[in-house]
């Protein structure tokens, strides 16, 4: 060991998500001239990676989810990426992600995470998700236009929901 101590690049923009919003960012980061970097726990792309067929992003007229994933990621690719974020904390000016493997000091921090469906776990439920099975009624409503549907649950979402297909 030579007793140096290691030197940490200061990142203007950590990410939390490696999602469409979390790439969104990095890139709107990059373009700013932001040094910017992405850490996510599983994969990116996030949940839209599931859809079989994207058809209401401006701009594009028909594309798969992975498609469109790996488009935002090729796009932010000079980005970097981690395993899974263990914590943040938080030095006055700067904030500290921590990772396992490693601290990114920034000086700011976007928490892009997603959500997760919840699930009912009836039978075929993850089977058929994209392909029958939809967790929402605008994305993927028009899909199945003059066929019977149904819609589950008991919240403001369900009602919405039902109204709008």
């Amino acid at each position: 060991m030579t007793g140096k101590k290691e030197m940490k690049i200061m990142y203007d923009i950590g990410i939390i998500g490696g999602g469409t919003a979390g790439m969104t960012a990095a890139i709107y980061g990059q373009r700013a001239g932001k040094r910017t970097i992405i850490i996510e726990g599983g994969t990116f792309g996030g949940q839209i990676t599931s859809s079989p067929n994207v058809e209401n992003y401006p701009g594009i007229a028909s594309v798969s989810g992975s498609e469109f994933s790996m488009n935002l990621l090729d796009q932010a690719m000079k980005l970097g990426a981690e395993t899974q974020v263990t914590g943040i904390r938080d030095e006055g000016e700067v904030k500290v992600i921590v990772t396992p493997e490693k601290e990114y000091p920034c000086r700011s921090i976007v928490l892009a995470t997603g959500v997760t469906h919840r699930h009912l776990g009836v039978p075929n439920e993850e089977r058929l998700t994209g392909a029958g099975v939809s967790y929402c009624a605008t994305c993927d409503g028009m899909f199945f236009r003059g066929k019977e549907v149904a819609v589950v649950g008991g919240g403001n979402t369900a009602i919405q929901d039902a109204e709008f297909l």
